[in-house]
């Protein structure tokens, strides 16, 4: 992926290893990325019919927000979010064989919604990488074509994205992730280093990044990206999330705001183990230090 690198490698970004934690399925792993919080395994059974999430989360606070929300891909996002989408198009991902039409089903939208820019948030949810995977495994030679295929859709979005800067003076986010990763014999579900670990890289103008600057990705955990999305579009962090702020996003903002974002993320948090920790209390202030007897001084 030569321009997902360069970006990653050179221009305003910032890259993570997002820990999935198990069930690595599409269903429980969708709504980890969006509440926040951690799906249980019996998510596993409801994959095969998803009922939509009543959970606070970002697309129901975008939406409360006026946001426009367009959606392209995977059809287990329009089980989970029904009405939430203002346009959108599913694919089902049950015909495994498939690999070029799930995705061209979803690239072919593209052109279009790009050049109108009538929306706030546009979700993709591609397939065919994960079908290969399970076809033909991730050593398989469709790999590397599909790859710079995904490659291509990155920098044309990216590149729309930069071209509506110049109209607006708003900076815009581009995320690219996956919902989970792949094991070495193509499958997913499990909780092996290479199901759980899973790319996140964000994309902004709004980032400051030196030249050379090239970090080594930290591990993140996927719920991470919630709180994350929360504070980047104006919203409320949803109720139930366990993610923690990724601060690399917002250290280029003024340090007043710094501390506000981190501020909104810890009382969130706070509020969320109060109601489910029983024992849970706030900690007494500790007394004022008392210097030695001899200064007849107290300690500041």
């Amino acid at each position: 992926m030569p321009y997902t690198t360069y970006v990653v490698e050179k221009g305003a970004s910032h890259s993570f290893v997002a820990e999935a934690k198990p069930p690595t399925v599409t269903m429980p792993r969708i709504k980890a990325l969006m509440t926040g919080s951690l799906p249980g395994f019996v998510d596993v059974i409801r994959n095969l019919n998803s009922p939509s999430v009543r959970e606070d989360n970002v697309l129901t606070q975008a939406r409360a927000a006026g946001k426009r929300i367009f959606f392209y891909g995977d059809d287990t996002w329009v089980k989970l979010f029904p009405k939430h989408f203002v346009e959108y198009d599913g694919t089902t991902s049950f015909f495994v064989s498939d690999y070029t039409e799930v995705d061209d089903n979803v690239t072919r939208h593209l052109d279009t919604v790009l050049q109108r820019g009538d929306w706030d948030v546009l979700i993709l949810h591609y397939l065919g990488l994960d079908h290969i995977g399970h076809v033909s495994g991730p050593g398989s030679p469709l790999i590397g074509r599909k790859l710079r295929e995904m490659d291509s859709v990155l920098m044309k979005t990216h590149a729309a994205l930069l071209a509506q800067e110049k109209k607006t003076l708003l900076p815009s986010l581009l995320v690219l992730c996956g919902d989970h990763g792949m094991s070495e014999t193509g499958g997913h579900g499990g909780s092996s280093t290479e199901e759980v670990n899973t790319p996140l890289v964000l994309i902004s103008s709004a980032f400051e990044r030196k030249p050379g600057d090239v970090r080594r990705p930290a591990h993140v955990q996927q719920t991470d990206l919630a709180p994350t999305l929360a504070v980047g579009l104006g919203l409320p962090i949803p109720k139930h999330s366990v993610g923690s702020l990724l601060f690399p996003v917002v250290q280029g903002t003024a340090l007043r705001e710094q501390l506000r974002f981190l501020h909104l993320n810890t009382v969130q948090l706070s509020k969320l183990l109060q109601e489910n920790v029983p024992s849970y209390e706030k900690g007494p202030h500790p007394a004022p230090a008392q210097c030695p007897a001899s200064t007849g001084q107290q300690g500041q």
